[in-house]
């Protein structure tokens, strides 16, 4: 009996050690991933608790797109405001994009029936370029702005194609329209040397720029089955020559000739990915409900309010020339920086 009792004593004192032994594991991991990391929320007044459409950097200057304002910030940090009153912005129109090229911004607006054409800063006075006034924009509703690695601007309509400036004097726009486009939702655009992937709300269009020809003839489509998913919101590369695309389910993975599909059990957990950065080896994924920086050997946590960010809703995000990570979120806006 009381050896029965000793067996018993021994086995609880083991149990109690291996729970303590993982519960110190626990939070030194946990503290070790949240060194990794530093939120900074940004807690000026017009950015502060406001939804934010969209965000965009180049060298040290950063553009915060809200409902229908564009916060224009240098590295000084002094700032501008522009809105419907020192802008050909509309009120009551939502920001669908901005960018930042050659130090100017760029900007779309939307609403639910209307498109509103290109608004263009710069750096002295705005523009405004409408079809049909301005020769060669598809139409008026844009969704998406990309710009290349030559510093070529796209613009993806919500149907029919893109829109592509022209850089001349005076400033003017080519399109191609692409047929598939016509009964499907365009979501993103990303152009990869010569091919500018189109991401839609039914598979994956591939337009081959390269080649002077009929528009309806030089692309490629990827449809379900093919394409192991259905929408494709976001696109960007990954390693030398693979392309990504964030859907519902997953990053789907193109290696030039073949799709896969990584989910959760990969570690991807900012689902559906509704954005895509690709840093060096690892792809910054932004979710309806947090955050992640995920690549396929130390996959991050979720981030998410708990963590620091003012809002799980991930509208849009981009790097900066200190390799921090400027976010867009539907409650504000922050900066993640990596220690």
């Amino acid at each position: 009996m009381a050896t029965a009792i000793t067996r018993f004593t021994l086995y609880k004192q083991m149990k109690n050690r291996i729970k303590l032994i993982i519960t110190l594991f626990l939070f030194t991991a946990s503290i070790s991933y949240a060194l990794d990391f530093e939120i900074e929320k940004i807690d000026h007044p017009i950015l502060s608790k406001k939804r934010i459409c969209a965000v965009a950097c180049e060298g040290n200057l950063t553009a915060w797109a809200t409902h229908n304002q564009i916060f224009f910030k240098d590295g000084k940090k002094s700032y501008q405001m522009f809105d419907s009153g020192n802008s050909p912005l509309i009120e009551a129109a939502e920001i669908s994009d901005v960018v930042i090229c050659n130090n100017e911004i760029w900007a779309t607006q939307v609403n639910s029936s209307n498109g509103y054409g290109i608004f263009h800063y710069d750096g002295k006075k705005w523009h405004a370029y409408q079809k049909p006034t301005t020769e060669g924009i598809l139409n008026n509703r844009i969704m998406t702005i990309h710009v290349d690695e030559d510093n070529i601007i796209w613009f993806g309509h919500e149907s029919q194609g893109m829109t592509r400036m022209v850089e001349a004097v005076p400033m003017h726009f080519s399109n191609q329209k692409i047929i598939h486009l016509f009964d499907n939702r365009l979501l993103c655009l990303y152009m990869q040397v010569t091919h500018l992937w189109v991401g839609t709300s039914n598979g994956v269009v591939r337009y081959r720029s390269e080649i002077d020809s009929d528009y309806y003839l030089n692309i490629d489509l990827w449809k379900p089955p093919v394409f192991p998913s259905r929408s494709a919101y976001s696109i960007t590369n990954w390693g030398y020559d693979e392309i990504v695309a964030g859907t519902d389910t997953g990053l789907a993975i193109f290696n030039g000739k073949d799709w896969r599909m990584l989910k959760k059990k990969a570690g991807v957990k900012a689902l559906p990915a509704k954005c895509l950065l690709t840093e060096n080896n690892t792809i910054w994924i932004g979710s309806p409900i947090g955050l992640q920086k995920w690549n396929p050997n130390k996959p991050s946590e979720l981030l998410t309010k708990l963590d620091g960010l003012p809002g799980n809703r991930i509208n849009d995000f981009c790097l900066d020339s200190d390799n921090n990570l400027l976010v867009a979120t539907n409650r504000g806006a922050a900066i993640v920086k990596q220690n």
